[in-house]
């Protein structure tokens, strides 16, 4: 244990294949070397939320077994983003007490580890899509219900949206760069249950969302901009997307319009839209609705915000804007915990 430091050095001591993937912001698959640098405290987490840095972590040996297994991982960090050593440190600590310096079935059937506060679960839509990201980078077949969903979205009139399981549609919003499950949702969509919609978003929040789905999916908000609950699916779906341009564009018309957003709406953007934050169309007019926000939200948001390395500059930027509004003034108060009338 004195000679390993990392989570990465573990698992190559143990003569594991592994792949990691950032949980925290959506999934998005990790470079080891990127991995190893964020655990070295080299360079900040690229998607902190909550203070913490998310990963997937997949490992197996091929040459001792077929089983695969999974770590969940949740690291904290300091002021500037980076992951704490000590912390590391005591996560690797109950790794080798758990497991022993190897990864084997004589330790520990599953490689499982006891409770902890460094491990965590993902909702079930994210547990659904990390298991088909996951089949999809190591060449493993996706699963059968993945036949059913595309049955439903052929003929939706004839089929029950509620036989289709989260799974299936993990399977099936994996399965989009294939030109025919593409195809298949851009003539369909528009003619599927709204549950089946917003399943649909949901799943693509953890994909790199194709330019023609996001235009299909802005075309749907478009067409009923009173729709808070398609509104939230389209910036889910949206939250990978390849087109920038559209993404901006969309979110600019929804932070200058008449009507205020709900707090629920400005968190969304900062969980999934946070990297356009910067800009100017969108920055001035978000950081103005979340100061006017009733709900208090400005702290928690910004503290989380700021953390963010693309967009830490901008975050702090803010504080020193010259011509603040009585409500902003109030809100960067509370951050400093001044009771600003």
């Amino acid at each position: 244990m004195s000679h390993i430091n990392t989570i990465s050095e573990f698992l190559l001591q143990a003569g594991t294949d592994y792949r990691v993937f950032d949980m925290a912001r959506g999934i998005r698959t990790l470079a080891s070397q990127t991995f190893l640098e964020i655990e070295n405290a080299s360079v900040p987490a690229p998607y902190p939320r909550q203070q913490h840095t998310w990963f997937g972590i997949l490992f197996f040996n091929k040459h001792l077994s077929e089983e695969r297994y999974i770590w969940f991982v949740k690291l904290p960090l300091d002021e500037q983003g980076l992951v704490i050593a000590a912390a590391r440190k005591q996560f690797l600590q109950i790794v080798v007490e758990a497991l022993g310096q190897t990864l084997d079935k004589q330790n520990n059937s599953n490689n499982q580890l006891p409770d902890n506060p460094f491990t965590f679960i993902p909702n079930q839509q994210q547990l659904a899509d990390f298991n088909s990201i996951a089949r999809i980078e190591l060449g493993i077949p996706l699963s059968q219900h993945l036949r059913l969903v595309e049955q439903y979205i052929t003929h939706p009139k004839d089929n029950d949206w509620r036989t289709v399981s989260i799974q299936g549609i993990a399977d099936f919003t994996a399965s989009l760069p294939h030109g025919k499950y593409q195809n298949l949702l851009l003539s369909q969509f528009l003619k599927l249950a709204p549950e089946m919609q917003y399943a649909l978003c949901t799943s693509l929040e953890n994909h790199a969302t194709p330019n023609n789905i996001t235009r299909l999916l802005i075309d749907w908000y478009q067409q009923n901009t009173q729709d808070e609950k398609r509104l939230h699916s389209v910036l889910r779906g949206l939250a990978q997307s390849q087109a920038n341009t559209d993404v901006v564009s969309l979110l600019a018309l929804i932070l200058n319009s008449e009507n205020r957003q709900s707090s629920a709406t400005l968190m969304l953007i900062a969980a999934r839209h946070w990297q356009y934050i910067t800009e100017p169309s969108i920055l001035t007019p978000y950081i103005q609705q979340l100061a006017d926000c009733q709900d208090d939200i400005f702290v928690g948001l910004f503290s989380d915000l700021v953390q963010i390395p693309k967009i830490r500059d901008t975050m702090l930027g803010i504080l020193r804007w010259p011509n603040k509004s009585p409500q902003l003034t109030r809100a960067v108060g509370q951050l400093f915990g001044q009771n600003t009338p």
